[in-house]
């Protein structure tokens, strides 16, 4: 899996564009979603794996992101669902990518066993990588923070 980080960065360099600022934090969550409502269980419970593993496919973290958006009031909550699960699609189109040698994702469970990827990098190759997203995302904010106190000192 492509760690928190990296679905994290992975949202954050999509998501850029200031105009979707009102449902950033629900974008950002749904990236990093399905790892959320799995892997701590999976850490501290190993014996759940199978059980818990079923939370990490499209059904399940579709119906988590339902579930969620109930908790905002209605006039927002069509907009926090949908980015909910545009990161989710987002977390998904990644984890799509990875390779594995004995496990993978089941994309249509609990509707189908049959597994796909594309079998670009091993789980643990994007862990080389986490230095550069930070600096990468330290650099733009910086970059926007810089911009806006400038713009607002020239008038």
């Amino acid at each position: 899996m492509p760690d928190l980080i990296t679905h994290f960065t992975a949202a954050y360099i999509i998501k850029i564009p200031r105009r979707w600022s009102r449902f950033r934090v629900p974008f950002f969550l749904g990236a990093i979603l399905p790892d959320l409502l799995t892997r701590p269980v999976m850490i501290l419970f190993p014996q759940t794996y199978y059980i818990v593993y079923s939370l990490h496919t499209p059904v399940a973290t579709a119906l988590a992101c339902l579930l969620i958006s109930q908790f905002f009031s209605e006039h927002i909550r069509k907009g926090v669902s949908t980015n909910l699960l545009l990161g989710v699609t987002l977390h998904y189109g990644l984890d799509f990518l990875q390779k594995h040698v004995i496990t993978t994702y089941y994309w249509f469970f609990p509707f189908s066993w049959k597994t796909a990827e594309l079998g670009l990098f091993w789980p643990e190759d994007p862990l080389r990588w986490v230095p550069v997203w930070i600096i990468l995302i330290i650099s733009i904010e910086a970059t926007l923070y810089l911009k806006k106190r400038i713009k607002t000192s020239k008038v």
